[in-house]
């Protein structure tokens, strides 16, 4: 995916240099400094200190996360795909397939419904399988477990209905997944329904990544471990969790002793896998000999710890603004600043089927109140990205819509008058003033992130809409936990305040099915809105509302494109989604910010996970 945002403007406005964006549009890439030794090439070696706010979303179980961090993690890191990417930024090709277990891209028959790929040889499993080569089999496996409403519960399995037998599989149906055949052990056929040119980036996803056997079992080392597979993966990448090579398959499942280098909710630490194989790939430089990761903490402390060296960056913390000036402004250490697009948007989301915002009057008026402005500068101002006009980031949709935002109000910053124009139209607005004035406008539950800067936007999201009439009942939690709260329809969360999206992969499907799609209501992910819920969900999950929007028919017919079509057809569906359905506030077309401590002398972003290349960091060889 790209981002045609211009890196080059935000250091006009930060008075950057252009050491601090390495005189990359597409922002700073892997430029900078370089740890060198005496034959002039970066030096391996050494442990990267990281800071974690919050704990990876579901322990680490690639049929389950469907969380950008732990993406960050398996690509870089624990896991092999048959494709995967380079760790690099989308100018550095960091957005195109590559292969990796596959020896090349698929073939595609002409009908556009067969893909076959070729395994590499001599890819073999971390510890304490080390001896196990990799198989077509244990990617059927893994798609098997993706198949598993239980295994995958909060993921993404929905991408892969695509494949034929793949839902009826899952759904108990049938013995095996038709669409998957493995004619050898080096061969693996993929048939589908319908013709969907996505399917590689599925591929490139770790609900696909290999399975290790173990006896005859259908899931092999997973077995057993429906809800805790993430602290017994045993790894296919560079690296492995240490005490992986503790790891005994041979007990019953609950008498198995998970890794010692996982803590859910504590630490993370990584090794050097000693099965792993470099000369059989060339996407992971795998710079560190491994990582710890302390999971926890307040965020203005972590920087803190970055500025004073005490930990060399933080993974998913936001740069707190003295911090991003402090390095925008001094030459020394402008190098280790690194702005880049990320494909993702951060907004405000409704519940379609919670009153008052099951009338579309009263979102409208949200979205016309709100101070997009305030919102972004509590992350850190103009450096963090632009203001969002509509849900889909441009590129998805060929900037058809750059220029396209229904709700611009001066400045950004919230038209309190317009708003209240749009209020005198709900039904909730008795007399027609503006102002919200049913009980239902009064204590509306909302959920935010517990970390910095979204208590001040929870606080500013309360001052834009008192004089609507809006109050809140704001309930802080864990990243996490927040998201978990906000997937739940039982909960009757009205607004979440707090979410973020990023592409999955470079294709407008990625924020329409996942988003608005009737398919990824709980236990699937990340309909939060309700937008296609049915009338039977509705009534289950508590609701009075019996009707919510639905575009699934509008979603359909846009996959079905291609080429220019496409892009229209994801631009079609954006208009109709903030003008008709109004499922967001949508305020920020993100930016990744990340500081280093003096310790990280090479960088690269991954623009797949919208991170940082954790693989391509460099410790100086003086602080190995």
């Amino acid at each position: 995916m790209r981002r045609y945002l211009s890196v080059l403007a935000l250091v006009a406005v930060l008075g950057l240099v252009a050491a601090a964006c390495g005189g990359d549009e597409g922002g700073t890439g892997a430029t900078g400094a370089t740890a060198t030794g005496a034959t002039g090439e970066i030096q391996p070696g050494g442990t990267v200190e990281l800071g974690m706010l919050g704990d990876v979303s579901a322990s680490f179980d690639p049929q389950k996360e469907y969380y950008s961090v732990t993406w960050s993690w398996y690509r870089c890191c624990l896991l092999r795909t048959l494709l995967s990417y380079t760790g690099r930024t989308t100018a550095e090709g960091g957005a195109d397939l590559q292969p990796d277990i596959a020896s090349a891209l698929p073939e595609i028959s002409s009908d556009g419904l067969t893909y076959t790929f070729t395994l590499k040889s001599g890819i073999n499993y971390g510890d304490p399988l080390g001896d196990v080569e990799v198989t077509s089999g244990d990617i059927v496996r893994a798609l098997e477990r993706t198949s598993d409403p239980n295994a995958s519960v909060g993921g993404y399995n929905f991408y892969y209905n695509i494949i034929d037998g793949f839902a009826e599989f899952g759904e108990g149906k049938a013995d095996s997944i038709a669409g998957l055949e493995t004619p050898d052990d080096s061969t693996l056929v993929v048939t589908l329904t319908e013709p969907a040119g996505y399917l590689p980036y599925l591929f490139a996803m770790a609900a696909s990544a290999p399975i290790p056997p173990f006896n005859d079992e259908p899931l092999g080392v997973a077995t057993g471990h429906t809800r805790d597979y993430g602290r017994f993966l045993v790894t296919s990448g560079p690296y492995q969790f240490a005490g992986a090579e503790n790891l005994d398959f041979s007990l019953p499942p609950d008498e198995q002793k998970p890794v010692a280098g996982y803590e859910p909710g504590k630490s993370i630490v990584l090794v050097r896998n000693p099965n792993y194989d470099p000369a059989t790939d060339g996407l992971r430089p795998a710079y560190p000999d491994g990582f710890n990761i302390t999971i926890g903490g307040d965020n203005n402390d972590l920087y803190n710890k970055v500025q004073a060296g005490e930990v060399d960056g933080v993974v998913d913390g936001i740069v707190p603004p003295p911090v991003l000036r402090t390095y925008s402004t001094d030459p020394t250490l402008q190098p280790r600043l690194h702005i880049n697009p990320s494909d993702a948007v951060r907004y405000v989301s409704f519940n379609l089927a919670v009153p008052p915002f099951d009338d579309v009057h009263v979102r409208k008026a949200f979205n016309l109140a709100l101070d997009k402005a305030g919102m972004r500068t509590f992350r850190g101002g103009e450096s963090v990205g632009e203001i969002a006009g509509h849900i889909m980031v441009n590129s998805l949709e060929n900037n058809l819509l750059a220029d396209y935002d229904p709700y611009a109000t001066p400045n950004s910053a919230g038209d309190l008058t317009a708003a209240q124009a749009e209020m005198a139209q709900s039904a909730y607005d008795s007399d027609g003033d503006g102002v919200c004035d049913a009980p239902e406008c009064s204590n509306i539950l909302a959920v935010t992130d517990e970390a910095d800067p979204y208590p001040d936007q929870a606080a500013l999201i309360q001052q834009n809409m008192e004089p609507l009439g809006l109050t809140f009942d704001v309930k802080s939690f864990e990243r996490t936990t927040m998201y978990a709260k906000c997937n739940e329809p039982e909960a009757h969360v009205a607004i979440c305040l707090a979410p973020g999206w990023g592409k999955d992969f470079p294709d407008g499907y990625t924020f329409a099915d996942p988003l608005f799609g009737s398919a990824a209501i709980f236990p699937s992910c990340c309909n939060y809105q309700l937008v296609g819920a049915s009338p039977e969900l509705l009534s289950k999950a508590g609701y009075d509302i019996t009707d919510v929007p639905s575009v699934d028919d509008q979603i359909a017919k846009a996959n079905a494109q291609t080429g220019d079509a496409r892009f229209q057809a994801w631009a079609d569906l954006d208009t109709t989604l903030m003008e008709q359905v109004v499922p967001w506030a949508p305020y920020l077309f993100d930016n990744n910010v990340d500081v280093y401590s003096e310790r990280i002398v090479n960088y690269s972003f991954d623009q797949f996970s919208g991170l940082a290349a954790w693989d391509q960091l460099a410790i100086a060889p003086e602080a190995q």
